[in-house]
């Protein structure tokens, strides 16, 4: 019976024992190669690492004529430690240089690293919206297939729409809609392509479909059912409602990347709503007809509401959208319905947003979450994280509005919800923008209360969605994501006093600014310069004789270039207030007059002309907090009790929208000040209380 090892040579009489060696050592590299964070792997470079760094020393001392010297005392040939040395070097060292290079190719570049390139020139970036018309089905001689790509031919250049023809038919007749949409969406080959109209012609036009591509390429579309059905019309007003269809989806991808449309829209929605409220035309639609035209036209409202900040607008796509619950009913359509529901709540929130009203936000709540009541029973996991997801930014906003933390943490909530189902190897942009408000969230939580715990959350939460967003391809995004991470590192810093924590955040900040396109951002720019300028506030509280205080009033001022109270009333408000803060620092230098003290005291009456207690009470109640302060500031240079007397008058106005259980950090902070200032008082005599 032959041993193991002659079997193998009788078998394999070609496999040395050499070329065996060989074989291994290059499966071992391979191995260290794709899996270079592996516990076996990295012990593995550990253990080789240091007999092959000491053979390379060894190989090397060798042409060292004194090395040698040494080495022939002790009875050794320099020739025979060289070989041996060179052979431990070449056996180890290979395994520690494969890891190092797999890491360096494969893992994704530092933040640092990728803030250094150069933002893109997004002057030469193109939007075009390709849509693609398939053979229709019965459409002799391609008549309607060529209407449709007339129709959609003229429309307003500002949407960037080019129409062109598929050739090829799919098939609709004896088989389901789902595997129809499945041919579509293997059908177009072209990246460009962002959707695709097919269906049939015979014996009446209709029914047609839409398949809508790009990365997240799904069962559902941003608006429409999720049977992509389009209306069953008459070929000219088909033609009419397409018309408003591609143009709303072309504006609403042109927002996702800043770009600005106009009033494109107006002319298509005005086209489509003298159809749809004509009631000689109406006639004879189906429920379903109907039910979907009003639902293009709350869809169209909605996005040109949003690009011309029209309140009017977004109240005509509330109400269509209402219009449509008539036809579409939760127990006959249900998953059509939770479709409006959902979009009734974007409006909705949209509206808030643009009034600055909390009001229209709990009826939102209330259609988030009657859609995401219907997709958690008859629904996939991608809907319902979708409806989550809205639901936290809702929650959120309700919290800006309200003292505590109550609605921030149903927000966070949501948010964690909607990350379990939005897989990052298929849906990245949601997960990131699902990670991106998270972080968003819990740094607006951790502000309200003691410890660390959701900044390092936040922080985490950041640092994920900067995984996906990277800035030669997502600029915008980039630095929204690295602006949060910037902003929630400030607060870390400013809770705990690290000056190193402030500094890195500051870094960021800079980085994000060289280069940013503030011609097309404007308003992002000024918004990233009152953070810059906060952050210098925190370094200044940790060193006043800096010059952070100026640093800071100098953003300030630069964001204020940007933003007005007619068009940024939010952001512009915030701008005063925060300089007030920055003059009042800058007021208490030894030796300063009044002047800085004076400005900053006109710049927070300035910020109260827009934060009122009604809108948001917190931020009313800090600025207030600050006014009082510098007012103090101001009765100590004098000698009377005019300022001292409005500081109390302040204070105490501050308190009415706070109270010590919600905002115990502010509120005692206010009570302390406000004896202060009252021992001030009776000091010089004042009799009041």
């Amino acid at each position: 019976m032959s041993t193991p090892s002659q079997y193998i040579a009788d078998r394999f009489p070609w496999l040395t024992r050499a070329r065996a060696l060989a074989g291994a050592f290059g499966i071992a590299l391979l191995v260290v190669f794709i899996w270079p964070h592996a516990r076996l792997v990295t012990d593995l470079v550990i253990v080789t690492a240091i007999p092959g760094t000491i053979g390379a020393i060894v190989f090397g001392l060798t042409f060292w004529s004194k090395a040698r010297v040494q080495i022939g005392r002790r009875q050794l040939r320099y020739k025979a430690v060289r070989r041996i040395a060179g052979i431990v070097a070449l056996a180890c060292l290979p395994f520690l240089l494969m890891q190092r290079a797999s890491i360096y190719l494969r893992s994704p570049r530092e933040v640092v690293t990728e803030a250094s390139e150069a933002y893109p020139d997004m002057k030469r970036w193109r939007i075009q919206v390709v849509v693609a018309i398939a053979h229709l089905e019965g459409d002799d001689g391609n008549r309607i297939e060529g209407r449709l790509r007339d129709a959609l031919a003229d429309l307003d250049r500002r949407l960037h729409i080019t129409p062109v023809i598929l050739n090829r038919t799919i098939a609709v007749s004896g088989r389901p809609q789902g595997i129809a949409h499945l041919d579509a969406l293997g059908a177009v080959t072209d990246v460009r392509v962002a959707a695709l109209i097919w269906g049939g012609a015979q014996p009446a036009v209709g029914p047609l479909y839409e398949t809508s591509f790009g990365s997240n390429a799904q069962f559902g579309g941003a608006y429409l059912p999720a049977d992509f059905k389009l209306p069953e019309l008459p070929v000219d007003d088909l033609c009419t409602v397409l018309r408003l269809i591609v143009a709303t989806q072309s504006g609403e991808f042109m927002q996702q990347w800043d770009y600005k449309f106009g009033d494109a829209l107006e002319p298509l929605i005005k086209q489509v709503r003298a159809i749809a409220d004509d009631p000689r035309k109406t006639a004879g639609w189906s429920p379903d007809t109907r039910a979907r035209v009003n639902l293009v036209l709350g869809f169209a409202n909605t996005t040109s509401g949003r690009e011309l900040r029209s309140e009017d607008s977004l109240h005509t796509a509330i109400a269509y959208f209402q219009r449509t619950q008539a036809d579409w009913t939760r127990e006959r359509d249900p998953l059509e319905w939770a479709m409006v529901q959902q979009n009734l709540g974007s409006a909705l929130s949209d509206l808030s947003a643009l009034n600055l009203q909390a009001a229209p936000l709990q009826p939102a709540v209330a259609a988030y979450q009657n859609a995401l009541a219907v997709y958690q029973s008859q629904s996939d996991r991608l809907d319902s994280a979708n409806a989550q997801f809205r639901l936290g930014i809702a929650f959120e906003k309700i919290g800006a509005h309200e003292e505590g933390v109550e609605s921030l943490r149903r927000a966070v909530d949501c948010y964690r919800a909607a990350l379990k189902g939005f897989d990052p190897r298929y849906y990245p942009v949601y997960w990131a923008e699902a990670q991106r408000y998270l972080g968003i969230t819990l740094a607006t939580i951790a502000d309200r209360v003691r410890g660390t715990k959701e900044l390092d959350e936040a922080i985490a939460a950041d640092r994920e969605a900067l995984k996906f967003y990277r800035k030669q391809t997502w600029p915008i995004y980039w630095a929204v994501a690295q602006h949060q991470l910037a902003q929630s590192l400030c607060q870390l810093g400013d809770k705990t006093s690290n000056r190193d924590v402030l500094k890195e955040s500051v870094a960021l900040y800079r980085q994000i600014l060289d280069g940013y396109p503030r011609e097309n951002n404007p308003q992002d720019w000024a918004g990233i310069q009152i953070d810059l300028g906060n952050a210098y506030l925190a370094l200044h509280n940790l060193d006043e004789n800096s010059g952070y205080a100026d640093q800071a009033a100098r953003a300030f001022r630069a964001a204020l270039e940007e933003l007005s109270i007619e068009h940024q009333p939010t952001d512009w408000a915030t701008a005063k207030a925060d300089l007030g803060n920055a003059l009042s620092e800058l007021g208490e230098k030894p030796g300063s007059d009044t002047y800085y003290i004076e400005q900053a005291i006109d710049a927070y009456h300035d910020a109260l002309k827009v934060i009122t207690p009604d809108l948001n009470p917190i931020a009313w109640a800090w600025t207030k907090y600050n006014l009082a302060g510098a007012l103090v500031q101001l009765g100590e240079r004098g000698s009377g009790v005019k300022y001292l007397k409005q500081a109390v008058d302040t204070y105490r106005e501050a308190l009415t929208v706070l109270s010590k259980d919600k905002s115990p950090e502010l509120w005692g902070n206010i009570q302390d000040n406000l004896k202060i200032a009252l021992d001030d008082l009776h000091q010089r005599g004042w009799k009041g209380s």
